[in-house]
């Protein structure tokens, strides 16, 4: 996951990202017509639309590798490059649609378009086409699905047509769809038939028009087994150092319970853990992620199965942990959800081990399907052996980023083998895959409950844009979230910048609230826990913010607009807090201004001004005593004035507890 395991755009196209050059080839006239068939299409204007947007991230990209009019000019791209001019590439954006308008309503026939298979260079067939027909580019009627007749396993450089033919139909409009999971290259798009309409010539029924959810999967939603807040958990195999796969209870505590500054436990944090397998490797050296090189075999999912049900770490310490925190908060029903990531059985795994008395060899989907049986069988019976008092098993993740169909034939199959076998059970399968990864957008027919995808935008050198880009991707296709924590964010304020941006477009763009959130904080016992125990107010605050984020109160501390701070202005979370009868209040300013810090009750009454006067920039810390105050609830307000004259106002406010 992350930079543990890169997004296939990134770890299979180094190659066009050094940017190709294009040598001239003498392009070739596309196939003729059939006999007694024209072609309608040469020539004439087509658009191009997307499922979801790349402006942020892969748009750039693309530009490399387009022609205007290509796709009907009568030329075709040559059989042995994509790289020829002619090819016309796009990334990522889940599908394609492009529509043709032939100026009149003709008599269509056929239908075809030719792509372009090179592997080596991250570009596969897309996995089928769907054609359709329409008199006014409003109805839509269509008149056939292709999928690739070549397996999309083949590792040579190929050619191939897509073509529906076989009809009489009226249309003016003709359009083509096909998924985009990397890299999709396409070329002459060709209709054929009659120019007018025959007598013989009909018109195609209608087919209702594809519609998307354009919600967020919500918090508590039964798809993602009512969790709200799911942190991930690493465990299993670290060979470099083996008590990072070990969680104890004061690793996962901070996690369940939110913490104080004092150490006091005041209210639960996650609801949510999911359990996964470490990047690093497995003890025979294969990869849990579907590496064809390093694939893993029987014993190391044992070895991953013992680990997660250690008597003392991991699941056993999260029940404890749990415990506790009931305790304190003296809530005896309370009962932490729980996901267990099911580990990518390899294709190239031809010696798996022996299952049931069965060699397995993962080459074939039957046995495919008993490794995955057999180890959700596994996670059961372990669970129950378990009888876990605080911890609910409420579902299973699917640890491969992506979906590989380029790997496995029969990918599509295999996963939704997975996903009925776990519902069969009570529970739910759910996917996190990287930002726009392969089979993001058909995450719910490929067999999955819930998807949430990663936005990966601190890991990227992306606009921040591309985190309102990710929202809406997200939003329209009815997935959740992940929250993303970069692991230098413990000594960088460039990324913890770049994880309130995550935090900031989550209130925003309604999806702190609005849809369910899984959050990837490294491993070992984990970023939050470091910000959790830090006695840093710039580490401390991310903890504290986390916490804010999950109960739907985080206020946006750096995105422009009225009642917030400019970018570069920030107010921490006072530390400690609680506290008595001092505390240390930190803020930072990127602009000279009038500054004032105020203390309110929550009467709204001023109880105390500690700072009024114009800063240069740079980061302060006040100390406040409330020894004269009475105990309870109290805030602080930071207001800044910048510019000549009445200049612009800005001000955040945030909350505190003194406890005598």
């Amino acid at each position: 996951m992350k930079s543990l395991q890169s997004p296939k755009s990134v770890r299979l196209l180094i190659v066009l990202m050094l940017g190709l050059v294009c040598d001239v080839y003498a392009w070739t006239p596309a196939p003729a017509p059939p006999s007694g068939m024209t072609n309608l299409s040469k020539g004439k204007p087509y658009t191009i639309s997307q499922l979801v947007s790349t402006q942020y991230t892969y748009a750039s990209s693309e530009s490399s590798y387009y022609l205007k009019g290509a796709l009907t000019d009568g030329y075709i791209g040559s059989s042995g490059t994509f790289a020829d001019g002619q090819w016309q590439g796009y990334l990522h954006g889940g599908a394609r649609t492009v529509i043709i308008d032939m100026g009149q309503v003709n008599t269509v026939e056929q239908i075809q378009e030719k792509f372009i298979h090179d592997p080596s260079a991250g570009i596969w067939f897309p996995r089928h086409v769907t054609y359709a027909l329409s008199l006014n580019d409003t109805d839509w009627a269509n008149v056939g699905t292709v999928n690739s007749s070549i397996p999309l396993t083949t590792t040579s450089v190929e050619v191939q047509s897509y073509a529906v033919s076989g009809f009489n139909y009226e249309a003016r409009y003709v359009k083509m769809t096909f998924p985009v999971d990397v890299w999709v290259f396409a070329d002459e798009f060709q209709v054929f038939g009659q120019l007018g309409v025959l007598d013989s010539a009909t018109i195609p029924p209608i087919t209702p028009p594809t519609t998307y959810p354009n919600a967020y999967c919500p918090p508590g939603s039964p798809s993602v087994g009512g969790t709200k807040n799911m942190v991930l958990i690493y465990n299993g195999y670290y060979a470099s150092q083996p008590s990072l796969a070990d969680n104890t209870v004061d690793d996962l505590t901070p996690y369940v319970g939110y913490e104080s500054t004092a150490g006091k436990i005041t209210d639960f944090m996650f609801d949510g853990f999911l359990f996964l397998p470490y990047v690093a490797g497995a003890p025979s050296g294969g990869i849990y992620y579907c590496d064809t090189a390093h694939p893993t075999v029987e014993s190391d999912w044992v070895y991953y199965l013992d680990n997660t049900f250690d008597p003392t770490y991991n699941l056993s310490a999260l029940n404890v942990a749990v415990g506790n925190v009931k305790k304190a908060l003296s809530d005896s029903s309370y009962q932490a959800k729980v996901e267990i990531a099911i580990p990518y059985p390899t294709p190239t795994a031809t010696n798996f081990g022996v299952i049931g008395g069965d060699s397995i060899n993962l080459t074939y989907l039957p046995d495919r399907e008993k490794v995955i049986k057999w180890y959700i069988d596994q996670v059961i019976a372990r669970w129950d052996t378990a009888a876990y008092s605080n911890l609910d098993l409420v579902g299973f993740y699917w640890y491969q980023e992506g979906a590989e169909f380029e790997v496995n034939d029969s990918e599509t199959e295999m996963l939704q083998y997975a996903g009925n076998y776990v519902r069969s059970l009570g529970k739910v399968l759910d996917w996190i895959p990287s930002y726009q990864a392969s089979g993001f957008a058909d995450w719910d027919s490929l067999g999955f409950d819930a998807a949430i995808m990663q936005p990966n935008y601190a890991f990227n050198n992306w606009p921040e844009g591309e985190l309102g880009e990710a929202a809406d991707a997200i939003k329209k296709l009815g997935m959740g979230i992940e929250i993303e924590i970069h692991w230098d964010a413990l000594s960088s304020s460039q990324y913890r910048d770049k994880y309130y941006a995550y935090l900031n477009y989550g209130a925003t763009k309604g999806y702190m609230t609005g849809a369910v959130h899984m959050y990837y904080q490294n491993g070992g016992p984990g970023t939050f826990y470091d910000c959790a125990v830090s006695s840093d107010p710039a580490l401390r605050n991310i903890y504290d913010q986390t916490y804010d984020f999950i109960k739907g109160t985080y206020i946006p501390t750096s995105v422009e607009g009225e009642g917030a701070l400019p970018r570069g202005f920030r107010l921490f979370q006072n530390y400690p807090n609680p506290f008595n009868p001092t505390t240390k209040i930190q803020y930072s300013l990127s602009t000279p201004g009038m500054v004032s810090l105020k203390i309110y009750d929550t009467l709204g009454q001023r109880v105390k001004e500690l700072t009024n006067q114009y800063e240069t920039p740079g980061s302060y810390v006040v100390n406040f005593n409330a020894s004269n105050l009475a105990s309870g609830v109290y805030f602080y307000r930071l207001s800044v004035t910048v510019g000549s004259k009445q200049g612009s106002n800005y001000s955040i406010t945030r909350k505190m507890m003194f406890l005598k």
